[in-house]
């Protein structure tokens, strides 16, 4: 039996194709793909909702309203990649249609508020689809709309390229694409430097915390690349170097001890290809790592037990 709800959407569809033909009034017509679109989510009808929405967006777009088009767009983007968790938590196989539709939705918002100078808007849609498509299990396709994001990012809003640039990492990493994600680190250094030299910003907790991770995950990046030294940057040289040796006055000149010596250990460690100690500081400090972290140090111990076992 049809559901009346689908047979009264597809009623008022075809009346309004009628009145189209005959210049009706847009805003009404949008006005009501709103209304059905709201009232078929209501119903469950996710599939029939995201084409009252794609519908209002090409009203708006006639009416020449940017915001609303790309807020009809979005909408319809996000039922399309919740229609694609549907099929993912029924374990249904998936030719990724509703993925492809709903980034393409993305896309197109996108390349709106762009075009309409709104690049904070778009920056935030940007996050928004990379931090969905992590979410859904999809870490290269979201890639690209971080690096997208980075190109769009305000050099005055600290926190929200801290935010973007730990994600691109992420998914750099993921990818096994190192020396990518050592460029984003430095990147992201380098602008947290800036911030708090050039334009005076204080060095806050949450910004020593980020210099750390930046620090650890490059050092992590370093040991498994292993790049001969000479070939290495200025900056990553000097890295390197501090975390060779404790010096004598290491309990005046570090605020945090036990975090440089365990970072000289992981160092030490990885030069002379001493498996056991790379475990046992694994295991010592896995809690204090993110899960990139500890997925780097397991594909760095991984690498050195592969070099024993080839020696063996």
């Amino acid at each position: 039996m049809t559901d009346p709800v689908v047979e009264r959407y597809v009623s008022i569809c075809r009346s309004l194709k009628k009145r189209f033909l005959r210049k009706p009034n847009i805003t009404e017509a949008r006005d009501n793909f709103y209304s059905f679109g709201k009232q078929l989510l209501g119903s469950g009808n996710k599939e029939y909702a995201v084409s009252c929405y794609l519908s209002a967006s090409q009203c708006e777009e006639q009416l020449g309203n940017t915001v609303g088009e790309t807020n009809a767009l979005t909408k319809a983007a996000s039922l399309f990649l919740q229609l694609e968790k549907d099929k993912q938590m029924l374990c249904i196989s998936s030719n990724e249609h509703y993925l492809a539709a709903g980034i393409d939705c993305y896309n197109k918002a996108v390349n709106k508020l762009i075009a309409s100078h709104k690049q904070d808007l778009a920056l935030k849609l940007c996050v928004e689809l990379g931090c969905l498509l992590v979410e859904m299990g999809h870490i290269p396709d979201a890639e690209p709309h971080f690096i997208r994001a980075s190109s769009l990012l305000n050099p005055g809003n600290i926190t929200f390229q801290i935010v973007v640039l730990k994600k691109l990492c992420y998914c750099k990493t993921y990818c096994k694409n190192y020396m990518g994600a050592l460029e984003t680190l430095d990147r992201l250094v380098y602008l947290i430097n800036v911030a708090t030299s050039m334009l005076e910003e204080k060095i806050t907790s949450h910004l020593q915390d980020t210099l750390e991770y930046c620090e650890l995950t490059t050092l992590l990046l370093l040991l498994i690349v292993d790049t001969p030294f000479l070939h290495l940057s200025a900056l990553h040289k000097d890295l390197l170097q501090k975390y060779s040796t404790v010096p004598l006055d290491v309990l005046t000149s570090e605020p945090d001890v036990d975090r440089f010596i365990n970072m000289v250990e992981l160092t030490m460690a990885a030069k002379h290809k001493d498996y056991k100690t790379l475990t046992n500081l694994h295991n010592s400090c896995y809690s204090t790592l993110d899960s990139q972290q500890n997925e780097l140090f397991r594909e760095l111990i991984s690498k050195v037990e592969t070099t024993d076992l080839v020696l063996l």
